[in-house]
């Protein structure tokens, strides 16, 4: 009969510790599937990978990064995430072949929390920007030194009556070079729709607004229409067109106007 007992105690208690270890688990991720903050989606700086095409010219912009979230806390009403990103930004000419001229890095350590449908981040990011050797010799022009070692503070809410999400972010360098005395930058924008048109095909816009110092406050503007295609949560191929107006994102043509039409193949993870 001890026997029976001690072997019914020991069935209970299985299913009580195996309860436990599901909440440590869920206290605490590594490598947790889903990002807390949303993307700015139109920003031509936003780490991913994507193939793009001026259409103005023969020139394409390589894009290759991403975002990855390397652990997670979860606690009463709130999430806590921390995550590493990086991207290689490639301007490329043709023909003949194919021909890198520009390449840009970019590198952060976001730290994001959420509450319900309001995400915080807070990141420390690097930015630096080249010419390649060839590009020197294409251009014929002087490379000079762009270095942003910058703070972010962002904010993103979602709104379900949009379909989508609406962001703000304020960029402080500390180390700025060249223009050492101008080292704010603020930033704005939204996605909406997102609606389903196809089993597999979603239709959304999107919109980023950047204000540099450094060029007195002028802007940098991206608007953005297009399709995620074939969607398994946040992963999907997506096909856009993108009105850009403004100053160059590429530092080596940091204060220049550049005005495009570009069509874009992305792949979001």
């Amino acid at each position: 009969m001890f026997r029976n007992a001690s072997s019914l105690l020991l069935l209970a208690l299985i299913p009580t510790s195996l309860a436990w270890s599901q909440q440590e688990r869920e206290l605490i991720e590594f490598f947790p599937g889903e990002k807390i903050f949303p993307s700015f989606t139109a920003d031509p700086l936003t780490h991913q990978i994507s193939l793009s095409h001026i259409m103005e010219n023969r020139e394409w912009i390589g894009t290759l990064g991403g975002s990855i979230p390397l652990a997670q806390v979860n606690l009463e009403g709130a999430e806590v995430q921390i995550s590493v990103a990086g991207s290689t930004f490639n301007r490329l000419i043709t023909p003949p072949g194919l021909t890198v001229y520009t390449i840009d890095y970019k590198v952060d350590f976001p730290l994001d929390v959420r509450v319900s449908e309001t995400a915080f981040r807070f990141a420390l990011g690097h930015y630096s920007c080249h010419f390649a050797d060839d590009g020197i010799e294409l251009l014929g022009k002087h490379s000079i030194q762009y270095i942003k070692d910058y703070v972010m503070l962002g904010v993103a809410q979602d709104i379900p009556l949009i379909g989508g999400h609406v962001y703000f972010a304020g960029h402080w360098a500390y180390h700025n070079v060249p223009i050492q005395d101008k080292n704010w930058a603020l930033q704005f924008g939204f996605e909406a729709g997102n609606v389903s048109v196809h089993q597999f095909v979603q239709l959304y816009c999107a919109v980023d607004l950047k204000l540099k110092q450094e060029v007195s406050w002028g802007s940098t503007q991206s608007y953005q229409i297009g399709a995620r295609l074939f969607a398994r949560g946040t992963r999907a191929l997506r096909i856009a067109y993108t009105l850009r107006r403004g100053f160059d994102e590429r530092g080596q043509f940091f204060d220049q106007h550049e005005d495009a039409n570009i069509i874009s193949a992305f792949i979001d993870f």
